[in-house]
């Protein structure tokens, strides 16, 4: 607090005047109180309201302004009412400040066109291919949207004594006792509703990988949160104990035993304010206010996100624009790409790796020109490390259907019942780049999830679940892609004659999926009547040859089948 009072005192000064007249004539020296004052507020909002850090950048760039403004009025007004005042004396001065803020206004717009070599360099982005993206467990894959968890979040707290006092903050995804959760913590409404209230009652977590799973309320109190005011507003209550750094972003994540924290992302400036880097997180028990802070390889296991979203977007920009510097980006423009916009709420999306690390996930296109139509195509992806800073550029998948494109595939599969995408998010499944596309009523309601081929438009699969989406796009891999499809760990072909105790046939538009049930077995094989004509004539009884490739999943498809239709 102390230390804030100086940084305030300090601004203060800086709209003192410079000119010797303000200070001997009385005239003028009864506005030195009033702009002292000024001086003052502007300081509380800087640092008070604005909660910037105490630095010496900071100083420069909010009071440099300030000093030649004042510089330029004060010369003028006392040449203008001080006869004895000589014009030379008022120009030279009004100059100064001419100078000063011109030279501050031509480095601001200026100085982003001699480091775009450092921005690359900050991002430092690395090539890979597909063979360093681990496939996913299919359990383990997030379908839920966040609009449809922010849903049934809010319904939830309908269960919440004086739930009018409250509203629901931004939900995260995140790791939770190797499951995935969207996590929404319980704001105040407004400040007369944190007058009245004791504290906020806790938070609610809804599965991201089974929309049918009943969402938790998690009571537990909790004073030092972002919508507070004064002294227990979360992030006011940081810069009261950590005065210097830099405040990037602020989120709210549980332990491995559910105990609430909200993590506080602070780092540092290089170019002069222009770059920023995380240096570490720092912890926040909302119901005590105990901090503790980390350097960012030493977060705690449970952490899932030091580096926030919009560092990633930010260095995706800079990783795609900077390729062979400032010239290249407006001129030859060699190689250079963009993020696809998908116009949701995130540039980047949450999706995970094997081993349920988060990643920030987005593609890239071809840099366009304003006013062009969006590309329908990717020229490659990234996965940035939401823990380790780490940027890993897929260009393997130039060529594919790119998000946007993925999103209005399925909007236009369910034209008919005006169903909304939600974020996209893209992973290897069945060794297959494939997009994992959610639907959505207009009421944000998850109606579908449907997965699409990213090399082959026509491929894809659609369920009102996770598992039947998983079936049916598996079964379209297995009938109509060409090439290595993986439909589950790298195995054997496994060749077997077996007899048909059940048969269930399921029409849809383009053929008929047979599902059988094979004696011995207990799980159901399928094949499709578009690669096997005649498996629709299969019935109980009959004796089949099949080949396979063993998934160890409860929908197996059949590759080959070997059927006399005459038994």
């Amino acid at each position: 607090m102390i230390q804030m009072l100086i940084a305030v005192l300090i601004t203060a000064l800086f709209f003192l005047p410079l000119h010797p007249v303000w200070w001997k004539r009385r005239e003028f020296r009864i506005w030195i109180p009033i702009r002292a004052v000024g001086g003052i507020g502007y300081g509380i909002f800087l640092f008070y309201a604005g909660l910037l850090d105490q630095s010496v950048t900071l100083f420069i760039s909010a009071c440099l302004p300030i000093v030649a403004i004042w510089l330029i009025i004060d010369n003028t007004v006392v040449y203008m009412l001080v006869r004895s005042f000589r014009k030379k004396q008022a120009l030279v001065g009004a100059s100064i400040g001419v100078v000063l803020l011109t030279a501050f206004l031509l480095f601001v717009f200026t100085q982003p066109l001699f480091i775009a070599d450092n921005r690359y360099d900050m991002a430092d982005g690395v090539e890979v291919d597909e063979d360093d993206l681990d496939p996913v467990n299919e359990e383990s894959i997030p379908i839920v949207p966040r609009d449809y968890a922010e849903y049934r979040a809010d319904v939830m707290m309908g269960q919440l004594d004086n739930p009018a006092f409250y509203t629901l903050g931004n939900a995260r995804i995140q790791r939770v006792d190797e499951e995935l959760y969207w996590i929404a913590p319980i704001e105040y409404d407004d400040f007369f509703r944190w007058f009245r209230a004791d504290s906020v009652p806790g938070y609610i977590m809804v599965s991201a990988e089974n929309h049918r799973a009943e969402p938790q309320l998690i009571e537990t109190p909790m004073n030092y949160v972002p919508s507070a005011f004064f002294h227990e507003n979360l992030e006011r209550h940081v810069r009261m104990e950590y005065p210097d750094v830099v405040m990037l972003d602020t989120t709210f994540e549980v332990d491995e035993e559910g105990n609430p924290y909200y993590i506080v992302n602070y780092g540092s400036f290089t170019e002069f304010r222009r770059v920023a880097d995380v240096d570490g997180i720092i912890t926040v028990d909302p119901a005590t206010g105990e901090t503790s802070q980390y350097d960012a390889d030493e977060a705690p296991e449970w952490v899932n996100r030091v580096y926030p979203p919009h560092i990633a977007q930010e260095r995706n920009d800079w990783f795609g624009i900077y390729k062979q510097g400032i010239i290249n980006r407006f001129f030859g423009r060699e190689g250079l790409t963009q993020p696809t916009g998908w116009g949701a709420v995130d540039s980047v999306t949450g999706v995970v790796d094997d081993n349920l690390q988060l990643n920030w996930f987005t593609d890239h296109m071809r840099l366009q020109n304003e006013g062009e139509e969006a590309s329908r195509s990717m020229v490659g992806f990234t996965m940035f490390d939401a823990r380790t800073g780490e940027l890993r550029y897929f260009r393997d998948a130039s060529g594919m259907l790119n998000g946007r494109t993925a999103m209005d595939l399925a909007e236009r599969t369910f034209r008919r019942d005006d169903y909304v995408a939600g974020t996209p998010s893209l992973y290897s499944i069945y060794g297959q780049y494939t997009w994992v596309v959610p639907l959505m009523d207009r009421n944000s309601v998850l109606r579908e999830i449907m997965l699409v081929n990213a090399s082959d438009e026509n491929v894809y699969g659609y369920g009102d679940t996770k598992q039947e989406a998983f079936n049916a796009y598996q079964l379209e891999l297995s009938s109509e892609v060409d090439g290595d499809v993986v439909p589950g760990e790298f195995t054997d072909l496994v060749e077997e004659t077996v007899t048909v105790e059940r048969v269930y046939h399921w029409d849809r538009e383009e053929s008929v999926t047979v599902r059988l049930w094979l004696e011995g077995e207990e799980r159901i094989f399928t094949l499709g009547s578009s690669s096997h004509p005649e498996a629709v004539f299969i019935e109980p009884g009959d004796d089949i040859s099949i080949s396979y490739v063993d998934n160890n999943e409860s929908v197996q498809p059949i590759e080959e089948l070997d059927f006399d239709v005459s038994q």
